[in-house]
C-alpha cells in the first residue's frame, strides 16, 4: 500500500533540515498535509539559498523496520 506525502524539493534532493537535503524521501522531512508543508517551507524559505517547492509523493505503508527487509 502506498501513501500520499508531501516533500519540499530542490534541485539538491529532498530537504532534511536547514540547507540540507538528501535523496533518500525516508530521511526527508515529509508531511500529510500540503497546507501545513508550505507553511514550513514559507517559515524556513528566509534562511534557505536554493529555491524549493513541495511536493506531491508516495511512500510504501506500512513502512519496513530494516530487520524485515532481510
Amino acid at each position: 500500500m502506498k501513501k500520499s506525502i508531501y516533500v519540499i524539493e530542490s534541485h539538491k534532493g529532498f530537504l532534511c533540515d536547514i540547507e540540507k537535503y538528501t535523496d533518500d524521501i525516508h530521511k526527508a522531512a515529509v508531511f500529510v498535509d500540503y497546507d501545513v508543508a508550505v507553511e514550513k517551507l514559507s517559515a524556513v524559505s528566509n534562511v534557505l539559498t536554493t529555491e524549493c517547492t513541495v511536493k506531491a509523493s508516495f511512500i510504501d505503508f506500512p513502512r519496513l523496520s530494516p530487520i524485515s527487509k532481510q
